[in-house]
């Protein structure tokens, strides 16, 4: 009859070991669905930063001065330099990996050209 209790009771405690990792399971699958909004959200925002800052530069370029950008959008004026300089940041960024896309006929900084066609330097 012991055994049975024993057995009884190690059953329970695997069921609830069981169940307690089932709802583990499901919390992590949770946390990453919305771990990949979140990124999403992230990346949503950064591209809409940088078409803000792309109109503004637009602006700027046609003679408006940022202080005048700043006052006509609603934007403070921090909100104005942040967004004309992720479009900058876009910019070159975009810049150096159509450089970098071409092959790079340049040598790394840290390379000579003798370094990149193999002969030895003096």
């Amino acid at each position: 009859m012991a055994a049975t209790k024993t057995d009884s009771r190690s059953q329970t405690a695997r069921a609830r070991a069981r169940q307690a990792m089932a709802d583990e399971l499901e919390r992590a699958r949770k946390r990453e669905a919305k771990l990949v909004a979140v990124f999403s959200a992230i990346d949503a925002r950064n591209d809409a930063q940088i078409a803000l800052g792309d109109a503004l530069v637009e602006l700027r370029d046609l003679g408006v001065a940022q202080a005048d950008l700043a006052e006509m959008t609603g934007l403070s004026a921090r909100e104005v330099g942040a967004a004309i300089r992720a479009a900058k940041d876009n910019t070159t960024d975009t810049d150096d990996t159509v450089n970098d896309a071409d092959g790079g006929d340049t040598p790394a900084a840290d390379q000579t050209s003798a370094d990149t066609n193999g002969e030895q330097q003096p």
